[in-house]
């Protein structure tokens, strides 16, 4: 579960990193970009996406659940704070970036071990 929230936080950086460096045009540094509401908005949604990512079995189920943690995380810091840069659209731009991000590390895990377990198989003597 640390290993998928992990992961979920840093996603959430850097797709808020790349989402903030759109809406500021002016030349800023790292430090400033990564503490801006949108950055940090977006590691929250990349914590609970990796919860769920973990709890749930389907790829599909997380990819449209994360987009659900994304409208509903960015519209409450639209509610609590006023920052008003669509957080409906922001919110499920980042949450279905998250998604995606989820669903092709399940994906490639699940590949990865069917490929080794093939190549187990094969070195056994079993053919296709």
């Amino acid at each position: 579960m640390i290993k998928k929230v992990l992961i979920g936080i840093g996603s959430g950086l850097l797709i808020g990193v790349f989402v903030t460096s759109i809406f500021i045009a002016d030349e800023i540094n790292i430090i400033d970009l990564i503490l801006t509401k949108i950055t940090a908005t977006s590691i929250i949604t990349g914590f609970f996406t990796g919860i769920y990512a973990h709890l749930s079995k389907s790829k599909l189920k997380v990819f449209l659940v994360a987009i659900f943690i994304g409208i509903i995380i960015f519209y409450l810091k639209y509610l609590f704070t006023g920052h008003n840069f669509d957080p409906l659209t922001m919110g499920a731009f980042v949450g279905a970036m998250l998604g995606a991000i989820f669903a092709f590390i399940r994906k490639a895990t699940h590949s990865f071990k069917k490929y080794n377990r093939l190549q187990r198989h094969k070195q056994k003597g079993f053919k296709k």
